[in-house]
């Protein structure tokens, strides 16, 4: 049986593992931290994921050049026993050509999921996916 004080420290934990995911996210998309200590990846479904810093890094710093007023959305935040599953959006308008398409001044709406994997409260894997091919449509 569940005392009050172990939802407690279970919505504690919930809670700190949500405040990292979100920092994470917001830092890869931002650039605001420095190199990640566990695992990232992304995967823009239909290609090949991009795995480690430099790689993620890159794709980011790319996208931020092509949308330099990114924005980023919260939809649901999941929770399992060492799972976080962050479902949002990433929005802005293309003002440079990104990943082969040429820009045309759309803007993008695109949904993402971000999975991270926790040891107690320490990240130590996530991979952010997507699909580019609706980034495209909505671009093109």
């Amino acid at each position: 049986m569940r005392t009050n004080s172990d939802h407690q420290g279970c919505t504690g934990l919930r809670k700190q593992r949500e405040d990292v995911v979100i920092k994470q996210v917001v830092a890869m998309v931002l650039r605001s931290v420095g190199r990640s200590r566990g695992v990232c990846r992304i995967v823009p479904f239909g290609e090949q994921p991009l795995v480690g810093d430099d790689e993620i890094w890159r794709h980011f710093e790319g996208m931020l050049a092509a949308f330099p007023e990114l924005e980023h959305e919260v939809l649901s935040i999941h929770h399992t026993a060492d799972v976080v599953i962050l479902e949002g959006w990433f929005n802005g308008t293309q003002s440079a050509d990104w990943q082969g398409i040429s820009n045309r001044g759309q803007r993008m709406q695109l949904p993402v999921t971000v999975v991270s994997q926790f040891d107690g409260k320490s990240l130590v894997d996530g991979t952010l996916y997507y699909d580019h091919t609706v980034a495209a449509r909505q671009l093109i």
